[in-house]
């Protein structure tokens, strides 16, 4: 399915499985950073998949996916020496089918939702200044924004337990409807309604069930409480401090700004399918983010190192439900749980033409991209990038 920023595929989440070519460039080094495109693409017709310089604007502003076996591999770039604990990047694939470019060092991609970890930071950081707490209703910011909203804590939207269903769920996604959504505009407003207008999957609180409604409602209070854009009040307050220079939230902008791969979806003949050029207002606040590796690694490590957000916050976005055996939710943070017993923190995010696996220990990180899926299966392409988390925790 389009994860377009849902994660339906979460079951099994530690399970091993052959990973394809995937993950298979990985590199095992403290904040490690990997780009693996160029995926042979499996033999299932598609039905379609699920959503550098410092940019002038920080709304300005992912790359590609499926890909043939004419795979080659870019020029390996050995990252600075391991033993001293610096970031190791390893890159293979063709970057662009149509002219058979390599893939950039560090370029830009579409992160899906690995957005929701930075939005709740900032959420998070809000909170910390007072702001608003986070067992506020919604309506005490924005009333009459979500039913129930007298009853569902800024706390439930953040940790997917408002009850309100995931809009994104509404989304056709065959090959043709991915074209149609890559060239819609939708307001935040829109998505809600469309979540909202969907029979809700518990009563607030009462259980976990990942839904970006709730992450469009976050941007929302965001602008509410910061009286900037969220793209602007994301940059400003969060990216920007943090050092993450090459990383931008588009609103409706369809292409990347800076080197990047392009992302394919399938077409209706199995074929490769340019869809780099996609418009991002569907995902916003629950996933619309462009950044690099590096940018990725760099926030997770200083996240969970304490040098974002307070320890009293900190403490609280690792507060976790229970989602699926192995794998807790926190505010806007995973928890899985490895075949090993090593725990590790990230997120995971895919979008037409990308995904995306950020995952961290105390000692080590890796972020891997991926621009081309063999599977249009969720479920098989999240446990072969488990594999390759098994291979660089526990090995």
């Amino acid at each position: 399915m389009n994860d377009l920023h849902r994660h339906p595929a979460v079951e099994t989440p530690v399970k091993e499985l052959p990973c394809e070519t995937t993950c298979r460039h990985t590199a095992a080094a403290h904040r490690s950073a990997v780009a693996a495109p160029a995926v042979r693409p499996g033999p299932r017709p598609a039905t379609g998949r699920r959503p550098v310089r410092r940019p002038a604007h920080p709304a300005a502003g992912g790359p590609g996916r499926p890909q043939r076996d004419r795979r080659r591999r870019s020029p390996r770039r050995p990252g600075r020496d391991l033993r001293r604990g610096r970031p190791l990047e390893r890159h293979a694939g063709t970057g662009d089918l149509r002219t058979n470019a390599p893939v950039p060092r560090d370029g830009r991609w579409r992160i899906g939702s690995v957005t929701k970890t930075f939005v709740a930071a900032l959420v998070l950081k809000l909170a910390d200044q007072n702001k608003f707490a986070l067992d506020d209703p919604i309506d005490r910011h924005l009333p009459g924004l979500l039913p129930h909203g007298d009853r569902i804590t800024v706390r439930m939207l953040l940790n997917h337990t408002s009850g309100v269903a995931d809009y994104a769920a509404t989304f056709d996604e065959t090959p043709a409807g991915l074209r149609r959504l890559a060239a819609t505009t939708y307001t935040p407003r829109q998505l809600i309604g469309i979540g909202t207008g969907l029979p809700p999957t518990s009563d607030p609180g009462a259980r976990w069930a990942y839904s970006n409604t709730g992450y469009a409602a976050l941007g929302l209070l965001i602008e509410k409480i910061t009286g900037r854009s969220l793209s602007i009040a994301l940059f400003t307050r969060l990216l920007a401090p943090q050092g993450l220079l090459a990383t931008t939230l588009p609103t409706t902008a369809r292409t990347i700004v800076g080197p990047h791969p392009h992302g394919y979806i399938r077409d209706e003949n199995n074929r490769p399918e340019d869809i780099t050029a996609f418009n991002p207002s569907n995902a916003w606040a629950a996933g619309a983010l462009i950044s690099t590796a590096s940018n990725v690694n760099r926030f997770f490590d200083r996240l969970l190192h304490g040098q974002v957000l307070s320890s009293g916050s900190l403490a609280q976005m690792k507060r976790t439900v229970p989602a699926a055996p192995g794998f807790g939710y926190g505010l806007g943070l995973m928890k899985l749980t490895l075949t090993c017993g090593t725990t590790v923190w990230g997120h995971k995010g895919h979008i037409p033409g990308y995904a995306t696996y950020s995952f961290h220990s105390d000692r080590r990180g890796i972020t891997v991209a991926a621009t081309a899926l063999p599977s249009s299966n969720d479920a098989a392409v999240d446990q072969a990038m488990n594999q390759a988390l098994n291979a660089e925790f526990c090995g």
